[in-house]
């Protein structure tokens, strides 16, 4: 995995919640990538910090980017849970995601793979998801 050390960003926010998103696209990315090297950025503005999680993988089909974040949806049906995962873990992040104000999405990897963003907008801190 690569990680270079951006500048300062705060933000008050649940990182319980963040933590988990982050954590389930970092899952998916090294899961999927082809064993290449994963790589996390860091945009952060006034108006909002980024966060993309890019991997080389094989990448989503334009038409499967948003059925994946369906629960127990997974691109390939033949693959077995114990290579392929539940096909919770982007539906659980989409979840929180939604619940945080923030907004998730993926998108193609120039180059090929997938780039997996999550946007947390300034001034943004609601009740923690669940209580």
């Amino acid at each position: 995995m690569n990680w270079s050390r951006p500048p300062p960003c705060v933000r008050e926010t649940h990182i319980t919640s963040l933590r988990r998103v982050i954590g389930n696209l970092l899952d998916n990315a090294l899961r999927y990538g082809s064993g290449a090297p994963v790589t996390v950025t860091l945009d952060c503005s006034e108006a909002k910090a980024v966060v993309r999680v890019l991997d080389r993988g094989p990448g989503i089909p334009a038409d499967q980017r948003e059925a994946v974040f369906r629960p127990f949806h997974r691109l390939e049906q033949s693959r077995s849970t114990d290579t392929g995962g539940s096909g919770l873990g982007l539906a659980i992040a989409r979840q929180l995601a939604d619940a945080s104000g923030w907004t998730i999405r993926l998108l193609e990897r120039e180059g090929g793979g997938t780039t997996a963003e999550v946007i947390l907008p300034a001034g943004q801190h609601p009740e923690a998801p669940g209580r």
